[in-house]
């Protein structure tokens, strides 16, 4: 018997190697610890996506609606934004001072959040390139 291993999708590696090159290089604008912890949190947050995006839309699906389900798949997005819910007046400006510390830390994490998923696309689109002129090559 022989053990066939699935091969992971282009779009999961992108997804989750963009995750720990933005969250390491976010975390690194404050200390070594902080570059660990933020592309731990990113790469792990990629990684859920990744799986939610597999089950709808599907990663063979038009970058238009796998950017965007993939963004709002991520759980660190969602806590993002609903820090951001929370703390609205902050967001809009009506409030301001130390207390409005949470909600500039969730623009700051929303932001991060929307980079990942362009790493994946930007891989698919790579490796469909790749395999389209390889073809060619051999002849």
């Amino acid at each position: 018997m022989r053990c066939q291993v699935k091969r992971i999708h282009p779009f999961v590696y992108g997804h989750v190697v963009a995750a720990l090159i933005v969250g390491g290089t976010a975390g690194a604008t404050l200390d070594a610890q902080a570059a660990i912890m933020g592309a731990i949190a990113l790469m792990a947050g990629a990684m859920i996506s990744s799986v939610i995006c597999w089950w709808k839309p599907g990663f063979e699906a038009p970058a238009w609606q796998l950017i965007p389900a993939a963004i709002l798949a991520n759980p660190l997005m969602l806590a993002a934004i609903g820090f951001m819910v929370v703390d609205y007046e902050c967001v809009v400006g009506s409030r301001r001072g130390w207390d409005c510390i949470g909600a500039a830390i969730a623009i700051l994490v929303a932001g991060v959040c929307v980079l990942p998923p362009f790493g994946g696309w930007l891989w698919r689109w790579w490796k469909r390139r790749a395999q389209k002129v390889r073809p060619a090559d051999s002849m």
